[in-house]
């Protein structure tokens, strides 16, 4: 737990010393705070969740560089890794608030 918070408050440091923020950090970042405010996550599980968030923003920009030119293979690879997102949230959010976070994600998308 204290490694997590820890990375965290690494990676935060290292976005605000370098004075730009990536859009897929960006992206991280608002992903993590409303899922904080709508599930009422503690300050661990939130930079536990924003971490995770960050990793997938990470590799998804690196999948768009690799493959740039194949939309094909861009689609795929960006759909594989999205496919995780749920299993990495599941252990840290726990059933019940897991369970609340998939009816949102739900109502999200079906809205959409």
């Amino acid at each position: 737990m204290k490694r997590v918070l820890l990375l965290f408050v690494f990676v935060a440091s290292f976005i605000l010393a370098s004075g730009q923020v990536k859009p897929w950090e960006a992206i991280a970042i608002k992903v993590s705070n409303k899922m904080k405010d709508t599930l009422s996550l503690s300050e661990s599980t939130h930079g536990q969740i924003y971490f995770i968030n960050w990793q997938l923003g990470r590799d998804k920009s690196m999948i768009w560089q690799e493959y740039s030119g194949s939309d094909s293979l861009i689609r795929y690879h960006l759909q594989r890794l999205e496919n995780m997102r749920d299993s990495l949230y599941l252990p840290i959010l726990g059933e019940e608030k897991f369970s609340i976070y998939r009816q949102k994600k739900t109502n999200l998308i079906s809205n959409f």
